[in-house]
């Protein structure tokens, strides 16, 4: 058993994107970093006055949010979730809804 608290932490997404493929939907990607049975927090926030709140859940390195309004401003970013352990937050990604 490896007693190094290092070696069991969580790591924060990387290469989040964040792109408009349709009409109303966003797709988000990311590499997770970790190991299997992750669940991974999104993040999002919408508009310019609104805070960042938990919009889904995945265990999957990829989401497609929807509907999404075409031309609006979203945000997202991504954590890990491992029972009681968090990691920090990835990096955020922007994207406008598309037309």
């Amino acid at each position: 058993m490896n007693s190094d608290p290092e070696s069991s932490a969580l790591h924060a997404p990387t290469d989040l994107t964040a792109v408009g493929v349709s009409s109303g939907v966003n797709k988000i990607e990311f590499r997770g970093n970790n190991a299997e049975g992750t669940v991974y927090e999104i993040w999002r926030l919408h508009g310019d006055t609104a805070p960042f709140a938990l919009h889904a859940t995945s265990t999957l390195e990829i989401y497609e949010d929807s509907p999404v309004t075409p031309g609006q401003y979203y945000e997202y970013k991504v954590r890990v979730v491992r029972g009681e352990s968090v990691s920090e937050f990835s990096t955020s990604a922007v994207v406008y809804g598309v037309e």
